[in-house]
């Protein structure tokens, strides 16, 4: 695979300011680089400060303003606060990347409630609760903003990951259904739905689940977070001014595909 390089403009998101949730590692690591490269400001959150702080020492290195926070977003105080102290220090939030998840192998029939909730707390929740706030608080006073909601593909049902896929898919209808509502405020509301990318979180699902993910992309390879990164900074951008209310698949074909492995047999 050729080293990627990104086709924006260094000035794509020029006086922008983005908030990242889970922008410590991954895919919203890799989204804060491009945002700073293409010209915004950016303030990162996560439950983790070593990454942040890591991420936040790279940008300010090349010159970027960036502003890390420790933050549980699933908890509605210390969203308040993070909401509190981006608007304090950069005014306005522009763009709100709702990148945070997590999620956990298991059967079906063996995912607990409080395993189902919590999952959901997370990719639901909290990411509701993320998003009012900076709709109510700077986009819609503003009349301008961007809501990008990161989400799964394939777009359905997902063997050992039904918890999950139901609470990325609740997002995409999410995603559309303020679109609807906010494009009157000039705010616009986006799903990117990732497929398999190779980050540090997969390294936990062992080389024989990751290999069977790779043979069922058409394309032949993994995605990478920079990949997924450069079409979140072009959403944020102007560029992508007519783009609300949809789900733009980042996948190498998987979802078009579809399962490459016969389904599950009875034991």
């Amino acid at each position: 695979m050729k080293a990627f390089r990104s086709p924006l403009a260094p000035d794509a998101n020029g006086g922008r300011v983005a908030l990242i949730s889970g922008g410590g590692t991954g895919i919203g690591r890799a989204t804060a680089r491009e945002l700073a490269r293409t010209g915004a400001s950016l303030a990162i959150c996560g439950r983790r400060p070593e990454p942040l702080e890591e991420v936040r020492a790279e940008l300010e290195g090349l010159g970027a303003h960036c502003l890390a926070l420790q933050v549980d977003v699933r908890e509605p105080d210390q969203l308040g606060a993070l909401v509190d102290q981006v608007l304090e220090r950069f005014e306005r939030i522009d763009v709100l990347v709702n990148n945070a998840g997590g999620q956990f192998l298991a059967p079906a029939e063996e995912i607990s409630d409080n395993g189902w909730r919590a999952v959901h707390r997370l990719a639901v929740d909290a990411v509701w609760g993320m998003t009012r706030r900076v709709a109510a608080r700077s986009m819609i006073p503003n009349r301008d903003g961007v809501v990008v909601f990161v989400g799964f593909s394939p777009r359905r049902g997902i063997p050992e990951l039904v918890h999950a896929a139901a609470a990325r898919a609740a997002i995409e209808n999410l995603a559309a259904g303020l679109a609807g509502e906010w494009s009157r405020y000039g705010v616009r509301s986006v799903c990117v739905s990732a497929g398999t990318i190779l980050t540090e979180g997969l390294e936990g699902y062992g080389e024989e689940r990751i290999a069977e993910w790779e043979r069922s992309v058409p394309l032949g390879r993994l995605g990478t977070p920079e990949e997924v990164a450069a079409v979140i900074a072009f959403l944020a951008s102007p560029g992508a001014g007519y783009i609300t209310g949809t789900t733009v698949v980042v996948d190498g074909g998987a979802d078009a595909w579809g399962h490459a492995t016969p389904p599950p047999s009875a034991g």
